[in-house]
């Protein structure tokens, strides 16, 4: 079955967030702009635990007990997890941190800064740390290599670099990315990752594609892409399989991939189209957590089954609903074929339920927006009748007892009056205001207050005029004005004197 797009939750304030799981992926870890790293139970946690790390977390990585943080002070900081209590810093830098990564066991992380400089610590002596130059410009992410050989880095300079840990030279560097001189600039963070396990593939993100780059040999394998990916890919994660890849753009889809035969398995856009900056995949089961550029955490479910079994490669985009109330016992039989347990709700358009291949690619333009198609299923001022649909049913079962072939086209639909859904409404244009004056319903109040003078109005029983009063008065003398034409907003300089109202017919 399709991947389930749970709606997305308030996280942290705008800026770029990061997410992960805890070792047993009971917990879900965000850190955001704010400071502070989020300690969730489940998407549907109220009251998720918080931990103040700082006045602003770049990025948070977890294992063995260990939160690390990268923290607007330069610093590499640890606390315990799940308690938060402070465990010292592990390295500093003259300017902050991009990214921060444990190795597999736990035992050391690295850390990329925007000082171009990337350092690896170990976990339990902070006194042992190796530090690795060449980059140009600050290091956008890093990843280590599952067998602790090599380390992975990118870079605003456009480079991506192999290094050899034990000996901290650089094995190889790819001129891929885009160039730029600092983080907020990029393109894309670049989230590149190492295959789980083997090590064998390093995936990176370029542009609209994954490039995938065989260990030792260095030798580009393949690429994986998709029609739908209109925007550059941001962050790619590998599920912990290592069979399967995901990666998020900057405009919010989100694919995953079977690396082995290079299938689409799931596109999933996001709801409001933001940029996906964090990707986690559970370390069990078929869920992927995810981020975005606004602060908003979300979750996929039903990736893909610990059996190793796909899901469907339709566009997965719909809550999760369950109509079985809908039908009896004996109509059901007949309305399964097409009415499924799990129909997936896009609030902005409806479609059709096909069953054929051809049709479910239809469902997307080339931009990636779904085309609409009136839905056999809405809400319940939409909601076809029931007596209608078991006539649908009874037509099938005729026509399959003819022997003719059915199709769900035929099925008389009840059309909805209300209009569609077509997006937000335009938010209404702001009415004219001056900077630093009072409220229009005063009665006396400041048109504007600025360093040549002040600006007046007086609106009562007894006058209707402007007073301007300037600071300086051997240069400008006060000057009372009426205010016949009822001027709202007033400005002053040296030269002149600004008065502005409401047009009318007399004046036009």
């Amino acid at each position: 079955m399709p991947a389930t797009r749970k709606p997305m939750r308030y996280g942290h304030t705008e800026g770029h967030t990061e997410v992960c799981f805890d070792d047993s992926g009971s917990f879900i870890v965000t850190c955001g702009s704010d400071g502070d790293v989020r300690i969730w139970e489940d998407l549907d946690d109220d009251d998720p635990k918080f931990i103040n790390v700082g006045e602003k977390a770049y990025s948070c990585a977890l294992k063995n007990g260990k939160l690390v943080t990268a923290v607007s002070n330069n610093t590499i900081q640890v606390h315990t997890f799940p308690e938060g209590v402070p465990d010292g810093i592990l390295t500093r830098f003259t300017t902050n941190a991009n990214h921060v990564v444990f190795n597999g066991d736990g035992t050391k992380i690295a850390a990329g800064s925007s000082d171009f400089l990337v350092k690896i610590v170990d976990v339990m002596d902070s006194s042992q740390q190796k530090t690795f130059r060449g980059h140009d410009a600050p290091v956008l992410s890093l990843s280590f290599d599952p067998k602790d050989i090599f380390l992975a880095s990118a870079s605003c300079d456009g480079s991506v670099r192999v290094w050899q840990i034990s000996d901290q030279t650089c094995a190889i560097s790819w001129p891929l990315l885009q160039k730029s001189n600092d983080v907020i600039n990029a393109k894309s963070i670049c989230r590149l990752a190492w295959q789980p396990k083997s090590g064998k593939l390093l995936a990176i993100p370029v542009e609209k594609s994954v490039k995938l780059y065989r260990r030792e040999s260095w030798s580009h394998q393949f690429d994986l892409s998709d029609n739908f990916i209109s925007q550059t890919l941001n962050i790619v994660t590998w599920s912990p399989c290592g069979q399967y890849l995901a990666a998020g753009s900057i405009n919010g889809l989100i694919i995953v991939w079977n690396v082995e035969t290079k299938d689409c398995m799931e596109r999933v856009k996001h709801e409001k189209g933001y940029a996906i900056c964090g990707l986690a995949w559970h370390p069990t089961c078929g869920r992927i957590s995810y981020t975005d550029a606004e602060g908003n955490l979300g979750l996929l479910e039903n990736v893909c089954d610990p059996s190793g079994k796909t899901s469907s490669s339709k566009v997965s985009s719909r809550v999760e609903k369950d109509y079985n109330d809908l039908f009896d016992g004996d109509d059901m039989s007949n309305a399964g074929d097409f009415l499924n347990d799990n129909a997936v709700e896009i609030p902005s358009f409806s479609k059709g339920i096909i069953n054929d291949d051809e049709d479910d690619e239809d469902l997307m333009m080339a931009s990636g927006r779904p085309r609409q198609r009136s839905h056999i299923l809405e809400d319940d001022e939409n909601s076809v009748d029931i007596s209608m649909l078991k006539t649908g049913s009874s037509l099938l079962k005729e026509e399959e007892e003819d022997g003719q072939e059915g199709s769900i086209h035929n099925l008389p639909l009840v059309t909805s009056q209300r209009p569609f859904y077509d997006g937000p409404m335009p938010t209404p244009r702001q009415k004219p205001f001056q900077s630093g004056s009072t409220p229009l319903h005063l009665t006396h109040r400041f048109m504007v207050w600025n360093s040549i003078g002040i600006i007046r109005c007086y609106n009562d029983e007894q006058d209707n005029a402007i007073d301007v009063e300037f600071h300086d008065t051997s240069i400008h003398h006060a000057t009372h004005l009426s205010n016949t034409l009822n001027y709202t907003i007033a400005d002053l300089s040296h030269e002149a004197i600004l008065l502005a109202c409401e047009s009318t017919d007399e004046l036009a």
